[in-house]
């Protein structure tokens, strides 16, 4: 009789074993008591260009995420509580503002890379500053801008057990990162949470 029991928990032990390592996590998801987030990454300009229904040129990443207030009080969700990270290269970048991307005075900053792949290379320690520094006075796109604040996530206030969702903006050099390189963090009011995706 011991025998017998002792086969069977066993061989249930064995089969959830199974079962939890054929489920799968879904690649843009994350969550804990308080915020539930699901996403997807855009890398490739065509997919960018319908998602967004303009081309936004070279350099940029768009998230679309959908964040779901899982407790019973309003939370204040929105597009600054976001960061992309590579973890190919260690870039990281804040959520950008529509009018960010469109045009008008800027300041545009450019990284230096050589010293990292100098200390890749030597294997001693590499900083990266600033390669150059240029300002430019475009005018603003407008109709750009109205696509892109049309599909923002809006900052705003969910009510208990309510979501948000839209797009996200980064500036960051996509031609030789995959989705599997990359991170979507959040830091509000729910909380912390990495959004890895595969």
């Amino acid at each position: 009789m011991k025998l017998s029991a002792t086969v069977a928990i066993l061989g249930a032990l064995s089969a959830m074993t199974t079962m939890a390592a054929d489920k799968k996590v879904f690649p843009g998801q994350a969550g804990n008591d308080n915020i539930e987030l699901t996403g997807t990454l855009l890398l490739d300009p065509a997919e960018i260009r319908e998602a967004v229904g303009a081309d936004l040129g070279p350099g940029f990443i768009v998230a679309r995420v959908k964040a779901s207030n899982k407790t019973g009080d309003p939370m204040r969700i929105g597009p600054d509580d976001f960061s992309l990270l590579s973890h190919k290269n260690g870039d990281r970048g804040d959520s950008l503002a529509p009018a960010e991307l469109t045009g008008g005075g800027a300041l545009i900053v450019k990284r230096d890379r050589e010293a990292r792949g100098w200390a890749h290379i030597t294997n001693q320690p590499g900083f990266t500053g600033v390669d150059g520094m240029s300002k430019t006075d475009k005018p603003v796109d407008q109709a750009l801008l109205a696509a892109l604040k049309s599909k923002q996530m809006p900052d705003q206030e969910t009510k208990p057990n309510g979501s948000v969702e839209g797009l996200l903006y980064f500036s960051m050099e996509s031609a030789k990162l995959k989705v599997k390189d990359l991170a979507l963090t959040y830091k509000g009011a729910g909380g912390r949470l990495s959004m890895e995706f595969k």
